[in-house]
């Protein structure tokens, strides 16, 4: 299974990777920066649109290079 996650940062990717591992085998995680389009500090509702438009825009970004994806992941602190 192939997921993509929608950040470059290394403890994210792992924290994923461990998370679905307990429910996938031989999964494997490429991370991709893309803008999520809120505030650098997102508060309250920030939070979940600038997940939400990290989701669109990873996607949007695997459409565009052609990279094929089981899964589709974002996260916003």
């Amino acid at each position: 299974m192939k997921a993509v996650i929608a950040t470059k940062n290394a403890g994210n990717i792992e924290g994923a990777k461990r998370a679905l591992s307990h429910y996938f085998e031989d999964i494997t995680i490429e991370g991709v920066a893309v803008e999520s389009n809120v505030p650098e500090q997102p508060v309250n509702d920030q939070i979940y649109q600038g997940a939400n438009n990290r989701l669109q825009n990873v996607k949007q970004y695997c459409i565009e290079n052609h990279i094929e994806a089981d899964l589709y992941l974002a996260v916003e602190s």
